[in-house]
């Protein structure tokens, strides 16, 4: 039960209704910045909790007496993958992270980008190519997002196609069994790629750790945190990069000054990140110790889920809320806050920084084929299933 209330209930609540949170969200939003979605039935039960306030997200996830590690017994469902940053707690969360956070340094990324032009611009050209309408959840989402995170992986390109189909199918597929064989084929894969690095390590991601740090890593370690940097870079970039096609096929002023008076809209990206918040939650954070957060007492084993959606779109359904691209640099958790801040940020946001105004500028008419077909959303984290956009 208290597996279901974090994991599960936490699921429901965080579905779109389009890009607004969904109702029963917003009712516990204007409830309480920190609410109680179930306990355990048992004398000293646990406490499953969700913070929808900006202030107290930023408190759980920057707390020290909060752990990131999936626990056994209930907390949430899964295996902790070596290597998977968010799952680790100080000093191992620590020790991994100084040893990858090198890959993404700023002129890593400067050196990087014209690679990002090119796979942007060869994914606008074929897409121009097909002619409309075109569904531009594989084909610029997927396209761009998969090719960018291989690349940046060291990932041949004849290789790219079928890792990001078992990487997709690890994810989406209904039947348990091709699900799990699909992670398997992702993860061997992986395993190979980190006994071919430590042979030869070239310039990408993985040779950077291996040449800095091959002694200090495991081989389980590095398969882990690239199979990590892979699902966040791929999955997480073609999710946002798709419902941004989208926001610019319902906004088309907000999106001719990004196209044609850029420097009035500074803080553009910023406000989509807030504004679309493509990844709704965080797994739970467990209480170390009692933890008083306003009015409430949080009790040591508690579990809290971080609501990012409901922190970013705290003004939902005010006006304030409204998507405005001229807005001053909103304040956002969409990255999420903490030690455990997104580790790609820099790399995530040159992709967006470079595909979304390539967008506007090829497809300056980008517009829904189906306007009066309502847009079928996966399961969270806000997956647009298909976008058939014309021009």
């Amino acid at each position: 039960m208290f597996e279901e209330l974090n994991v599960g209930l936490a699921s429901e609540l965080h579905q779109r209704d389009r890009f607004d949170p969904v109702p029963q969200l917003r009712s516990l939003m204007a409830e309480d910045p920190l609410t109680i979605l179930g306990a355990e039935d048992a004398p000293d039960g646990r406490t499953a909790w969700l913070a929808t306030g900006y202030d107290e997200v930023r408190r759980v996830l920057g707390g020290s007496e909060f752990s990131s590690r999936l626990l056994y017994g209930g907390t949430a469902a899964g295996l902790a993958w070596p290597g998977f940053l968010t799952h680790y707690d100080p000093p191992e969360h620590t020790r991994l992270r100084r040893m990858v956070a090198p890959a993404f340094a700023v002129r890593r990324m400067q050196k990087f980008q014209p690679q990002v032009e090119l796979i942007v611009e060869d994914s606008l050209d074929e897409i121009e190519a097909l002619g409309g309408p075109v569904d531009f959840v594989p084909r610029f989402g997927w396209s761009v997002a998969t090719t960018a995170t291989c690349d940046f992986l060291g990932i041949p390109r004849d290789d790219q196609a079928d890792l990001a189909r078992c990487l997709h199918a690890s994810r989406t597929e209904r039947s348990d069994k091709r699900r799990v064989a699909a992670g398997n084929k992702f993860m061997t894969y992986m395993s190979k790629t980190t006994a071919r690095t430590r042979r030869d390590p070239g310039d990408d991601m993985f040779g950077v750790v291996v040449r800095e740090y091959g002694d200090e890593i495991s081989d389980a370690e590095l398969t882990g945190v690239a199979a990590f940097v892979m699902g966040a870079g791929a999955d997480q970039v073609a999710r946002f990069l798709a419902a941004g096609a989208w926001l610019m096929a319902e906004n088309p002023g907000q999106f001719a000054l990004l196209r044609d008076e850029p420097e009035t809209v500074p803080n553009w990206l910023d406000e989509m990140v807030r504004y679309l918040t493509t990844d709704e939650k965080t797994h739970p954070r467990v209480a170390l110790e009692d933890v008083r957060i306003g009015d409430h007492l949080i009790r040591a084993g508690d579990a809290v889920t971080c609501s990012l959606l409901a922190a970013n779109r705290r003004d939902f359904p005010a006006p304030a809320d409204r998507f405005d691209m001229t807005r001053e640099r909103p304040e956002h958790v969409a990255f999420g806050h903490g030690i455990h801040h997104c580790l790609g940020r820099s790399m995530a946001e040159l992709v967006f920084r470079t595909a979304i105004p390539a967008l506007a500028r090829r497809f300056p008419t980008l517009r829904l084929a189906e306007p009066d077909r309502k847009i079928k959303l996966g399961p969270p984290p806000f997956d647009v299933e298909a976008l058939l956009l014309d021009w």
